[in-house]
């Protein structure tokens, strides 16, 4: 178990100990459970009053009084640094393990750890201090780069070309063939040979069980510093840009291409040959259907603007109202004409006028003013 200072902590972190500096820490706590031993992380300086006098906090600059703790400006960037301290897990031990096996001309770096059944495949290289945990396997001419971890069952295939300090997670598959199938004249798919390759670039991250597909001709790029979620796919030829963040469980088409630092989040879907610019934002189950602008927050299907979106997201939760708006329409344009006299044949036009807009289908209304998203 590590134990540090809070003065230790707030030189790695960057922050200011406040209180007892020489008082100790073994670890990070939530204000849910609030430990004496750990730092407990404050987000919301309201909860502040709720941790119990004697447990050491860290929080915002400036927001702790008469208590042990760390002060930083970015808390969050703290947390980052402190739990890369705490982590319990061991890194593995340099060397092949008896069980794996190595194909012919591979070259295996200085001080790698090649794991349990690992199969690496004729020609492939792996960098100087590489980690591949139990069951992995790489193709043959595939490159792993200096520094980086492909945890237990992740899979690159042939050709693939992976930089410096990536983190490939369980189960991520690397290199598969890309979605491609033309239907003949009569009836029956051709497969697409898919013969392009994958680069990964330096320091990026893919969570467990996502693929990255392989160019059908040419290549699928992942730009440095890209982070992807878990359960995640990158369909061919995509091009994704630097320091852009993917969640879970979302899609990107064929031929895509996202711009530098482009946020996507959890279930987003974006179509084959879309642009997204720089610096845009997409917000959960959003559909992507058309090019996005740099800068822009887009969300809803198909994805627009994200305030327009709101607009009409208001405007359907006032659609339920609209048949009792018309019955009471109708009542008064009937009241009205009964005032002026009018009586029997001559109330059918107002009726005949109104009816229609009561039988109009709701999904007629809501398909009409969808379709001017975009």
């Amino acid at each position: 178990m590590k134990v540090i200072s809070l003065s230790e902590a707030a030189a790695i972190t960057g922050g200011a100990s406040v209180g007892d500096a020489a008082r100790t820490v073994c670890g990070v706590c939530s204000p849910d459970e609030p430990s004496d031993d750990k730092l407990c992380v404050i987000w919301n300086t309201a909860s502040l009053a709720k941790i119990p006098a004697a447990t050491p906090v860290l929080s915002i600059k400036g927001t702790i009084d008469g208590r042990d703790g760390i002060e930083h400006d970015s808390p969050r960037v703290a947390l980052a640094e402190l739990l890369s301290i705490f982590d319990r897990r061991v890194p593995p031990a340099s060397g092949i393990h008896p069980s794996a096996v190595i194909g012919k001309g591979c070259v295996i770096g200085a001080d790698a750890s090649i794991g349990p059944c690992c199969v690496i495949a004729d020609g492939a290289r792996i960098g100087d201090r590489a980690v591949l945990q139990a069951n992995v396997y790489v193709g043959a001419g595939a490159i792993i780069g200096a520094d980086s971890r492909l945890e237990a069952g992740a899979v690159i295939h042939d050709f693939v070309e992976v930089g410096r300090r990536v983190t490939l997670h369980s189960g991520v598959v690397v290199g598969c063939d890309g979605f491609g199938h033309i239907k003949t004249p009569d009836g029956t798919w051709k497969k697409i040979p898919q013969i392009g390759i994958v680069v990964i670039e330096d320091d990026v991250e893919i969570g467990a069980n996502s693929t990255i597909d392989r160019a059908t001709f040419g290549t699928t790029t992942l730009r440095r510093g890209v982070r992807l979620g878990s359960l995640l796919h990158i369909a061919h030829n995509c091009d994704i840009g630097e320091d852009s963040l993917i969640a879970g469980c979302s899609a990107v088409g064929g031929s895509v291409k996202i711009g530098r630092g482009a946020l996507v989040a959890g279930m987003a879907g974006i179509a084959d040959h879309v642009t997204v610019g720089e610096g845009v934002t997409i917000a959960g189950r959003s559909g992507v259907t058309k090019n996005v602008k740099d800068g822009l927050t887009v969300s809803g299907f198909p994805a627009q603007d994200h305030a327009a979106e709101n607009r009409f997201q208001a405007s359907l939760r006032r659609v339920k109202d609209i048949p009792a708006r018309l019955k009471r329409l109708e009542q008064l344009l009937s009241c009205q004409c009964e005032d002026k006299g009018m009586k029997g044949d001559e109330l059918k036009p107002v009726r005949a006028a109104v009816q229609p807009l009561q039988e109009q289908p709701m999904d007629e209304d809501l398909t009409s003013q969808a379709g001017g998203g975009g």
